[in-house]
């Protein structure tokens, strides 16, 4: 009896224990397949193949992973604090501390992405050592679920631009977009924009927030350094519409002629939106990014594409950097095809002033991967195309025209930004007097020239990042002058052409640059000396050989007065 019991026992036992076995066997399955499809979902970012042909590849994904760093901080940035604040009321008083730490973040992940040292394979290590070192670390994978998040943020930004561009009438969250329109309206009109703009008539026509304005520390508004409230804004901005006059706002045309003569065709056709054309502009960018990137890196260009919130915020206000910046990526692409770069260049210089900032890192460029008389040349070529474009302007009122293109230098401006302007708002640092950040941002000029002498050779690419360091110690250090650096950095960083030089680069580059009055091989063009007395002796070079041509002509002429 006792038998028959255990017997009933064990079989009840071993009975109870088959679900549980079933559902162990089901929840490992279900974690293997899991496991598969992230394994295979995350093979489009970070490569399987941890051969050393392949460490290429691993290391600039390892450098897109710090571009995304960058790009995520840049989108915590942009969440107005309104949204936190009232649940963190601490903060309040270091809201500009916290975005001033963030932008530095990202600039500091810009730095790592290009700075990054190369994968190399070691002489002497077990297989397990490479695999470990070739593998994505775990910020790595932390850092690509992140950008997913930011994507899914860009993809609504992206459905928003299109209505926004297509389906609603023209909004634009800043005065800059909305002047460049009425420019290109009063350019149809044969009046001169830069004399007749008035954002009076701009407010009346455009549905313009008081916030979406320009101040200035003129008027109601003189004699204080914090930014106006949206009541005082809102309060002053109303009383100057009753006057017809508004001197407390900018009303200039604050940006060279090529930001609103792009607008013209909108304009002309009574479209008065031109959200789509911005919206272009970063369409372009993917493209080329698509067509110019290695193809192992090609889900990382349409991930940080979707993920770089900070430049949908710019699509999606309309703002003129986009453009610009499309301008300037295309002339460091295309800085082996000199005319066509210079030109680009020159757009460029005509579009905004902050390209004034690229310019000494491109000469720098031209200058080490070439000579001083190409540097010399392609100026020419920018300067000339951003002279003509300006020209008809200057001829027609200079001093409207100098008066509108120095007004974000010259016009006084509230202090605002996220750079170290940040940090006065907040109880670590006062509002020092405007002449400190102007001695601080043109001091750190020179540092990072000097710095990207030094590597742009090999990271001609580091001036999307180096340029804009200066302006983070400006009296105004918008979040935009820092938001269109990233995406480019990693367009140029991964771009199939940095590999090497082509065949005809290289002997361009190991060719000294002949004048049209050279008869001879220069004789400096073996001497092991640096770029500085390299180009001296080739001045003194060209200099003699002028001198011994005009001799020569001269010399028969005189023989035969005889």
């Amino acid at each position: 009896m006792r038998e028959n019991m255990e017997q009933v026992i064990e079989r009840e036992a071993s009975q109870a224990s088959l679900p549980v076995e079933a559902s162990l066997q089901v929840t490992r399955s279900e974690k293997k397949e899991s496991q598969s499809r992230w394994r295979r979902w995350k093979r489009h970012f970070f490569t399987e193949d941890v051969s050393p042909d392949n460490y290429s590849i691993i290391d600039l994904q390892r450098r897109a992973s710090w571009l995304g760093v960058a790009l995520i901080l840049q989108a915590i940035n942009e969440i107005d604090p309104k949204y936190y604040l009232p649940f963190l009321p601490f903060l309040r008083p270091w809201a500009g501390a916290v975005s001033f730490l963030l932008i530095l973040g990202s600039l500091v992940g810009m730095w790592m992405a290009f700075r990054t040292k190369k994968l190399k394979q070691p002489a002497r290590r077990s297989r397990d050592s490479l695999l470990y070192h070739a593998r994505p670390r775990r910020w790595q994978r932390v850092i690509l679920v992140c950008l997913l998040g930011a994507s899914l943020v860009g993809v609504i930004q992206f459905g928003r631009s299109i209505v926004l561009s297509f389906f609603l009438p023209p909004q634009y969250t800043n005065d800059g977009t909305s002047l460049d329109i009425n420019a290109a309206a009063l350019l149809l009109q044969g009046r001169n924009p830069y004399t007749d703009s008035d954002i009076v008539h701009l407010v009346r026509q455009y549905p313009i927030e008081p916030n979406w304005t320009t101040p200035l520390r003129v008027g109601q508004f003189a004699n204080r350094l914090d930014y106006p409230s949206y009541t005082e804004l809102s309060s002053v901005l109303d009383t100057d519409l009753k006057a017809g006059h508004a001197p407390e706002f900018e009303s200039k045309v604050s940006y060279p002629p090529l930001s609103f003569l792009t607008l013209v065709p909108f304009v002309g056709l009574n479209i008065f939106n031109v959200l789509p054309f911005y919206l272009l502009c970063y369409l372009a960018l993917l493209v080329i990014a698509w067509k110019v990137v290695r193809p192992e890196l090609r889900p990382w260009v349409v991930l940080l594409w979707l993920a770089n919130v900070s430049m949908w915020s710019s699509v999606v206000g309309g703002n003129l950097d986009i453009f610009n910046i499309l301008l300037i990526v295309l002339a460091w692409l295309l800085r082996e095809r000199g005319s066509w770069s210079a030109l680009l260049l020159g757009l460029a210089l005509a579009t905004k002033q902050l390209t004034w900032f690229f310019i000494p890192f491109y000469m720098i460029m031209v200058w080490r991967q070439y000579n001083f008389m190409e540097v010399v040349r392609r100026l020419a070529i920018a300067g000339g195309v951003a002279l003509a474009i300006n020209l008809p302007f200057i001829l027609w009122n200079p001093h409207a025209w100098l008066a509108g293109i120095m007004a974000p230098i010259a016009d006084p401006m509230f202090p605002l930004g996220v750079g170290i302007i940040g940090l006065s708002f907040t109880p670590l640092l006062p509002i020092l007097p405007s002449w400190v950040y102007s001695v601080l941002e043109i001091g750190a000029i020179p540092l990072v020239m000097l710095w990207y002498w030094h590597l742009c050779k090999e990271r001609p690419e580091a001036a999307m990042l180096l340029a804009v360091i200066p302006l983070f110690f400006a009296w105004r250090s918008l979040p935009s002058y820092f938001a269109c650096s990233a995406y480019p950095l990693f367009m140029l960083l991964t771009a199939k052409t940095f590999a090497a030089k082509s065949e005809q680069s290289r002997q361009v580059v190991d060719q000294p640059v002949r004048l049209p009055l050279d008869h001879d091989e220069p004789m400096i063009s073996g001497i092991p000396t640096s770029a500085g007395v390299q180009a001296a002796l080739q001045g003194i070079y060209y200099f003699r050989t002028w001198a011994t041509a005009k001799l020569a002509s001269l010399l028969p002429g005189l023989s035969s007065t005889r």
